[in-house]
């Protein structure tokens, strides 16, 4: 029995990967961490097929101007097959001496032969055993690895410069216009700081009015509305394609307990106006066929950590928020509920006659599980650029593939394709209005008159 040197051969190669710094993930869980954390679900992650078109990847990672390393995760993949193939042998060789083991305890149980089988399986035994925790550690090492691989891009997803798709109005001329400043003089914001602000007066009014109207287009369009968790678990923020233990990319709740928690088992502020609060009721789910296409809406909060130090009602850590949430079956269907989007936004911003463009991102701006975003943006003075007020991202069976998000149809389950959105930001589409030409005025449409439930 070889285990010794070939462990140490395999051993010797994982280390050889370049950068490979062992990290958990909340997302997939094996070997010795299944017996200490709840296994919520299993990631659908197929490497072969990745690593089977690897020009076609890098293409695509290229594009992105993205930083991964196939090879890398090539031959952490090749490690990982290596032991589960030894493995294989082992289990084989131990299921065949047992059978023939089985036989001789009839007839000879103190036999030579006998001896020498029951010394085979005792050493086979401890080979597996042995080879258990560096199996579990190859798997979690490539999988983790993989985990970090963008989605791949929609066919539409320009390169290098976005591609505009509609301009409605021309841009504000005045250049002089700061929103706070603008809300403060008519004392309708008190602003302290990005993760403190109040709306006040006909701001306040602006910001129900805001979400009535886009809820009540939404219903005439049959989207459901929808109530969500402001809370959501780590596995649904890795699960949805963000980094789970990064401060910058959720707000986490800490234990006050002296008690050790896991980094990987905390619960994050997301807010119910959020992708992360939607996938947190459909991970690991299994809907009919014939229940789709799903059209659903929330109107609540979000919350984000600021990117910036910078004061402004762009840059706040919670927003008053219309998002979206579509399902289909096919990636054919989900460019429908697209088109249908695309056409909301244009005719829902051209009924408020203000300046804004509907615009396709480039690659290097998408996040990593988005295939394609389409943004509503708005022109801001004070930043002499263009604000993304709204927008719709494609991720495709991309999220439904690590979450576990299914359709059944002729006794098969497949993987669902989704489409997402923040239709309205309120904090941001105010701001780029206060900075338009006129002075401000509580758009009619969001008057109280017109609001309903």
């Amino acid at each position: 029995m070889m285990i010794h040197k070939f462990m140490n051969n395999v051993l010797l190669r994982v280390r050889n990967c370049n950068s490979c710094t062992v990290r958990h993930s909340a997302l997939f869980i094996n070997g010795n961490r299944a017996t200490e954390n709840y296994v919520f679900v299993i990631p659908h992650i197929d490497i072969p097929t990745i690593l089977q078109d690897k020009d076609y990847m890098q293409t695509q990672l290229n594009r992105r101007k993205c930083k991964f390393d196939l090879d890398k995760l090539d031959n952490l993949w090749a490690v990982y097959d290596k032991l589960k193939l030894k493995k294989t042998e082992y289990d084989e060789k131990k299921d065949e001496i047992s059978r023939e083991l089985g036989k001789l305890l009839k007839n000879e149980p103190d036999g030579d032969t006998t001896k020498k089988y029951k010394i085979q399986i005792s050493l086979i035994k401890d080979n597996i055993k042995k080879i258990k925790s560096p199996l579990w550690s190859a798997e979690e090492t490539a999988i983790v690895e993989a985990l970090k691989l963008p989605n791949y891009l929609h066919k539409r997803t320009p390169d290098n410069e976005n591609t505009i798709l509609y301009t409605h109005l021309n841009q504000p001329s005045n250049r002089e216009k700061n929103h706070l400043k603008i809300g403060q003089d008519l004392n309708i914001i008190n602003f302290k700081k990005n993760e403190n602000y109040y709306l006040k007066g006909d701001a306040a009014v602006f910001e129900l009015g805001a979400k009535f109207y886009f809820s009540h287009l939404l219903k005439e369009n049959k989207f459901i509305q929808f109530s969500n968790p402001d809370f959501v678990k780590s596995v649904v923020v890795e699960g949805c394609g963000m980094e789970h233990t990064s401060p910058d990319t959720s707000f986490i709740l800490h234990h006050n307990e002296d008690s050790k928690v896991s980094v990987d088992s905390r619960l994050h502020l997301t807010g119910g106006g959020s992708l992360c609060s939607f996938m947190a009721y459909h991970a690991k789910n299994v809907i009919y066929s014939k229940a789709l296409p799903l059209k659903y809406f929330a109107m609540g909060r979000q919350y984000n950590p600021s990117p910036s130090d910078e004061d402004s009602l762009f840059h706040v850590s919670q927003s008053s928020v219309i998002e979206v949430f579509g399902v289909t079956k096919t990636a054919d269907d989900l460019d429908a509920i697209l088109e249908e989007l695309i056409q909301f936004l244009k005719q829902s911003y051209s009924s408020l006659g203000v300046h804004f463009r509907l615009c396709i991102l480039p690659a290097d701006e998408l996040n990593m599980w988005e295939s394609l975003r389409v943004t509503v943006e708005m022109y801001s003075t004070s930043l002499d650029k263009y604000v993304e007020v709204a927008n719709v991202s494609l991720s495709g069976d991309f999220i439904s593939k690590r979450l576990l998000f299914m359709y059944t149809e002729n006794k098969e389950n497949k993987f669902t394709h989704i489409v997402s959105g923040t239709l309205l930001n309120v904090p941001k589409f105010l701001g780029c209005l206060l900075e338009h030409d006129n002075e401000f005025s509580l758009p009619d449409k969001f008057q109280p008159k017109n609001w309903s439930i």
